[in-house]
């Protein structure tokens, strides 16, 4: 028999959209890859959301887990991958495989929220994963005010890159921006406005190829990709921004997707397949934060609940 709803990831968008659907009495299943949290448990602390002060990361997961957790209509499913989506004249069959036993599922539902988010592409570089949330960052609006005058190497040349940039510099002391061309690929005004503050570097011509630190970053290795020379940049944080990724490869063409891949909805998180629905970092909208990831969910859940009710 079908139910409600299917809600893939469990980043504060599926959560929270969990969480509104089962106060609705919706039949919902949450499926989750890996961890609940997604991407917030990149960043150490949350500073930014309304009413949170300084609280850890895996202890605002853990609430609203909590949360979740009393609601009869809600079931967790754990280390379960999406593999593809079937729509059967309106009902839908998603097909999932256990990371732990390779066993294989299939959740039949009336609607999906997909919340599967995105990921920052990762440099690839030896010390980068054992530092991430101990001084490695892809998030300068999430972790910003915790580089406070400290000296920082951000990796990225594009105009994210350089808006993240200007951000940082409201808190750090200095930052140094390695970029692998000998020139930027941004806007030619947010060049100038990096190019006007005297605390900032520019190694051109560089790539990283090691972050050193044993607990916390202490420093980057950099190599000159013309003169093969390596540097040490001695500093106390590094920023990342050479772009992210939707998870949304396992949809296969069954609803728009823009050019990067991310799902287009309109305001109510309806996609051009009616009865899915997207919330959070993998659908297409200007700024990624926790905050507009919650908003996404609840919204999403909203929307179940009134095509549901025929409403939509």
């Amino acid at each position: 028999m079908a139910i409600d709803v299917v809600i893939i990831g469990a980043g504060p968008a599926g959560l929270t959209a969990a969480l509104y659907a089962g106060r609705s009495k919706l039949k919902t299943r949450l499926v989750e890859k890996s961890f609940e949290g997604g991407q917030i448990l990149l960043t150490e602390l949350i500073e930014n959301y309304p009413g949170v002060y300084e609280m850890k990361s895996s202890k605002w997961v853990e609430a609203a887990k909590k949360q979740i957790s009393v609601l009869s209509d809600v079931e967790l499913a754990e280390d379960t991958k999406v593999e593809k989506i079937e729509n059967k004249d309106g009902i839908f069959q998603t097909h999932v495989v256990s990371n732990v036993t390779g066993s294989s599922d299939i959740y039949v539902s009336r609607c999906i929220i997909i919340a599967a988010g995105s990921q920052p592409r990762r440099l690839g570089v030896k010390g980068e994963e054992a530092l991430i949330g101990h001084g490695v960052s892809y998030c300068a609006t999430c972790d910003g005010p915790l580089f406070k005058n400290k000296d920082v190497v951000m990796i990225g040349g594009g105009d994210a890159a350089l808006e993240e940039a200007l951000y940082l510099r409201k808190f750090v002391k200095s930052l140094t921006i390695c970029h692998r061309r000998g020139e930027f690929r941004a806007a030619a005004l947010l060049q100038d406005r990096i190019k006007a503050d005297k605390g900032i570097f520019i190694k051109w011509d560089s790539v990283p190829v090691e972050i050193l630190g044993k607990t916390r970053v202490d420093g980057i290795k950099v190599k000159n990709i013309k003169s093969q020379r390596e540097d040490i940049l001695h500093c106390g944080g590094i920023f990342i921004f050479i772009g992210s990724d939707p998870d949304t490869g396992f949809l296969n063409g069954i609803l728009d997707l823009n050019a990067a891949g991310y799902v287009v909805t309109d305001e109510s998180m309806v996609s051009s397949l009616p009865g899915v629905f997207a919330a959070g970092d993998c659908r297409a909208r200007p700024f990624n934060q926790v905050v507009t990831a919650c908003s996404d969910g609840a919204i999403a859940a909203f929307s179940v609940r009134k095509f549901l009710d025929n409403k939509i």
